[in-house]
């Protein structure tokens, strides 16, 4: 509720703020990856196209992730790690179908292209 939070000034953890923002995600009522949109992506992502469809989901996450994926020799976060960390929060597939299971290897590569390829959508 605390819009004017700077959190540069607390002492937090990079691992405290990442778990908050992955809490934060997965209490959305939706995720952040609209569900009507994962079929197309996942068969974008398939086909191997090396791009996917400009959508406009999370646009400020995207430039973060980014930014963090550039710092990767210090902090080991590359665009597949914070792929493989952020993917279930953010498309939170329904895996009690066996199609969903076998999609979830796209779902992370999904992530790991948007994280990738900010410079093409901004």
């Amino acid at each position: 509720a605390d819009h004017g939070l700077d959190l540069a000034e607390k002492d937090f953890t990079v691992n405290t703020v990442a778990g908050a923002m992955k809490s934060f995600f997965s209490e959305l009522p939706d995720p952040l990856v609209p569900y009507n949109m994962q079929l197309e992506l996942v068969e974008a992502h398939s086909e191997g196209r090396g791009r996917l469809p400009a959508f406009p989901a999370f646009p400020a996450l995207r430039v973060f992730f980014r930014r963090v994926s550039r710092q990767q020799r210090a902090n080991l976060m590359t665009s597949e790690n914070l792929s493989i960390c952020f993917w279930p929060t953010l498309m939170r597939p329904d895996f009690s179908s066996m199609d969903a299971l076998t999609a979830a290897r796209s779902y992370q590569g999904i992530i790991d292209l948007l994280i990738q390829q900010c410079p093409f959508f901004f």
